[in-house]
């Protein structure tokens, strides 16, 4: 009902009255854009540690989207390229190394639980990661060999499947194994003071 009212506040002036009579435009509250990656919790693998790792990238691949995406933050382009002249790494080549990153974590994270549980498709899935990684690397030399400070769509949606496709069936198959042999949370590890 509000909204009707509001829209109704808007309607035009009845015939005859100046336009100082009109009531004042309310200011409306700008929303934030809708993400670009938008997590579904069935992706989950019920390992906690594990899925925290993959909100991360999530965040980390809709906060490059929302930056660096074609309609990303224009404000920003004058001081990425100043960085450029200056010979620092640009904001989007940071943001780019800090997904590989996490996503290296997160592998390295993913075959040390693996080893631990002995689960039979170990040298499989670190394939898998190592190859992740490369498809990766070769996407973003793409990018940067382009020198734009932009990333098209076509990029995005090549991140987002470089994600996907990993996230819906090796981590499930992996997850699976694991809950079955009674490991649903990393506990932290004990340093010895010897």
């Amino acid at each position: 009902m509000a909204f009707v009212n509001t829209v109704s506040d808007f309607a035009a002036a009845p015939s005859g009255s100046s336009p100082a009579t009109a009531p004042a435009a309310t200011p409306q509250p700008t929303l934030p854009p809708p993400p670009f990656f938008r997590w579904r919790e069935q992706w989950c693998v019920g390992i906690d540690a594990l899925d925290r790792d993959r909100r991360v990238l999530a965040a980390i691949l809709n906060h490059i989207a929302l930056r660096f995406g074609e309609r990303g933050d224009a404000a920003n382009i004058d001081e990425i390229s100043a960085e450029r002249h200056r010979g620092a790494p640009s904001a989007l080549h940071y943001w780019l190394d800090a997904l590989r990153e996490r996503a290296r974590q997160h592998f390295a994270r993913e075959e040390s639980l693996m080893r631990a549980a002995h689960y039979p498709d170990v040298a499989e899935h670190a394939g898998e990661h190592a190859l992740m990684l490369a498809e990766y690397t070769a996407l973003v030399r793409d990018i940067v060999a382009r020198g734009e400070e932009r990333l098209r769509l076509a990029d995005l949606e090549a991140l987002k499947q470089w994600f996907i496709g990993h996230a819906l069936d090796m981590d499930k198959r992996l997850g699976r194994y694991l809950r079955e042999n009674g490991i649903s949370a990393l506990r932290p590890r004990v340093q010895s003071h010897a």
